[in-house]
């Protein structure tokens, strides 16, 4: 009779040991995929978050730009792009407060080209307009930055010295604005030539609030023009009697 051949031993992979080992290797593997891919679309999501943070910061500050534009063209010119009435006004108020606290002057300037009227009709009104932002520039350049030069309309400005020691002072501001605009303006191919009428009133002398002062000022200029124009007038009381006739 044969002897039975023994049975063929099993593998060392198969053994118990072996089976959980390979359980805690696949179990470590799934994990360290899991966390990978966890990485990964945390990295993804912080991504999003920061160009999220990046488009919001955007967005605000187009809005702030926008809002602040909106405040610059609600308070200037149109044309000239100095401040418009309203600008002035709140600059003179602010003005003549202080003026009040530490005892001190002010003075407005009322300033009216001569002659606008026939500079438009010879050139036309696109010319006028060029000449009127070439006056503006100049008038600009011959003030201080703690003052203010406002186009008021048409071919009319007012200029707001926020501290002067006397009339003198404003009175050697006005000088320096009509030397100042009698140069030739150089327009697509023209020289044009213009002068200015200028009134002057100070705070506190001539007047108490921001009102009178620009109605004083505006009384001096035609006095100005009436007296053959290029000049200037400082406000005194008889010229609110005499009412001179507007001129151009």
């Amino acid at each position: 009779m044969s002897t039975p051949e023994p049975k063929e031993r099993l593998s060392d992979s198969w053994t118990p040991a072996a089976l959980a080992a390979d359980r805690r290797e696949e179990t470590r593997r799934v994990a360290s995929l899991q966390r990978a891919y966890a990485a990964t679309h945390l990295l993804e999501a912080n991504q999003h978050l920061v160009v999220a943070a990046v488009h919001s910061q955007t967005m605000v500050e187009a809005a702030e730009h926008a809002t602040l534009q909106m405040s610059f063209k609600a308070e200037r010119d149109f044309l000239t792009g100095l401040p418009n009435r309203a600008l002035l006004s709140d600059r003179l108020a602010q003005s003549i407060a202080l003026a009040i606290r530490h005892c001190k002057r002010l003075a407005v300037l009322y300033v009216d080209l001569d002659n606008f009227k026939d500079i438009n009709d010879s050139f036309g009104h696109s010319i006028g307009d060029q000449l009127l932002q070439s006056a503006a520039r100049r008038l600009e350049q011959c003030i201080r930055h703690s003052d203010t030069v406002s186009r008021q309309g048409g071919d009319e400005f007012v200029v707001l010295l926020s501290e002067v020691a006397s009339a003198q002072d404003a009175a050697c501001v006005s000088e320096k604005l009509i030397k100042a605009m009698a140069k030739p303006h150089l327009i697509a191919g023209h020289e044009i030539d213009v002068t200015l009428s200028i009134g002057i009133s100070l705070f506190p002398d001539d007047a108490g609030d921001a009102d009178a002062l620009l109605t004083n000022a505006d009384t001096a200029m035609y006095h100005a023009k009436r007296v053959g124009r290029n000049n200037y007038k400082c406000f005194t009381p008889e010229m609110s009697a005499a009412s001179p006739v507007r001129q151009s």
